[in-house]
């Protein structure tokens, strides 16, 4: 019963933020949302053009990004593990801009995402071979891939005449400004493939987190199961990052709220982890347009300041169970 009031509160908050985000901006609407339903004036283009996009984008990436750190946590058997972390949201920046840079596309292209999903992979890949051993070597490994592709994205990005690269500021902050209809309607196909692989994935997570040993013994594969969690988290963070940079601590943190929530099983943890990682982001969002109108703060900076005490907090909380098994 308790599980089920979660589930309800967090649909209902969810439903609640949605609303608000099409109904609050700098241009005051002169009716309700409800009330611009097939209309064509500059208040229904406001809200469907510009914020409800912005709106969606912010639960399928945000649902995402929850999903994408509850499996990166349970892959690398790690509590720290993190896409941003452990260079995938590095890999992605850089898959992207280095499109970009050499004219073979621009933002919001299918080819731009397909590269973006791609690079994310190969650092995946580049990070699981590199590592010197499980657990925290993966993560020490990821950190410093991740400040490495990081470097080579900015010096692409500082280098490069073309007007389709943003500034560093939204490659390392994130935002959600740019997100249209189209693009979202481009990166959703993306992000709904590596939330079905992860959930294909999660029951073999669960035996996967009694160790390597104990999950060969008990018929999983460990590389394999490495190797689709990769692919499932290159999809996610591949495609989020193609369209709003890199977001940093929603992957982090909310694996960690769902486990105090309803208990560490993937299955479970995973469906709530998509609710809440929507949640965040856009009440994230929320806050970063409406906090200081008519300037935006940038998102990734907004998540880090929330998300960076509430994980101290954490830290406090279950250090005594954060202890890593091999």
């Amino acid at each position: 019963m308790r599980k089920v009031a979660i589930y309800l509160g967090g649909l209902v908050l969810l439903l609640s933020l949605f609303w608000l985000s099409l109904d609050i901006g700098i241009v005051q609407l002169h009716q309700s949302v409800f009330g611009l339903i097939g209309k064509h004036t500059v208040d229904a283009t406001t809200v469907w053009q510009v914020r409800f996009p912005r709106a969606l984008g912010a639960v399928i990436i945000g649902a995402g990004l929850g999903v994408a750190g509850a499996v990166a946590q349970g892959i690398f058997r790690n509590p720290l593990a993190e896409p941003t972390l452990i260079g995938l949201s590095s890999g992605a920046t850089l898959g992207t801009i280095a499109l970009i840079a050499s004219g073979a596309s621009f933002y919001g292209t299918r080819t731009n995402i397909a590269s973006a999903v791609l690079a994310a992979a190969l650092t995946a890949l580049l990070v699981q071979w590199l590592a010197p051993n499980k657990g925290f070597g993966f993560l020490l490994t990821g950190i410093a891939i991740s400040a490495i592709l990081t470097s080579v994205a900015g010096l692409l990005i500082s280098m490069s005449p073309k007007p389709g690269i943003q500034s560093i500021t939204f490659w390392d902050f994130g935002s959600l400004t740019l997100l249209n209809n189209a693009t979202v309607g481009m990166i959703a196909p993306y992000i709904e493939i590596g939330i079905i692989i992860s959930f294909l994935v999660s029951r073999k997570l669960d035996i996967y987190s009694l160790g390597e040993s104990s999950a060969h013994y008990m018929g999983v594969n460990p590389k394999r199961l490495r190797l689709y969690a990769i692919i499932g988290l290159a999809f996610l963070i591949g495609a989020s990052v193609s369209a709003v940079g890199s977001i940093a601590f929603i992957g982090l943190l909310v694996p960690h709220i769902v486990r105090l929530l309803i208990g560490p099983a993937h299955r479970r943890m995973l469906s709530l982890s998509a609710l809440v990682g929507a949640i965040v982001l856009l009440l994230a969002d929320l806050l970063a347009r409406t906090l200081f109108e008519p300037n935006e703060i940038p998102l990734g900076l907004l998540t880090s300041l929330l998300g960076a005490p509430a994980l101290i907090v954490l830290l406090k909380v279950r250090r005594a169970s954060w202890v890593q098994h091999d």
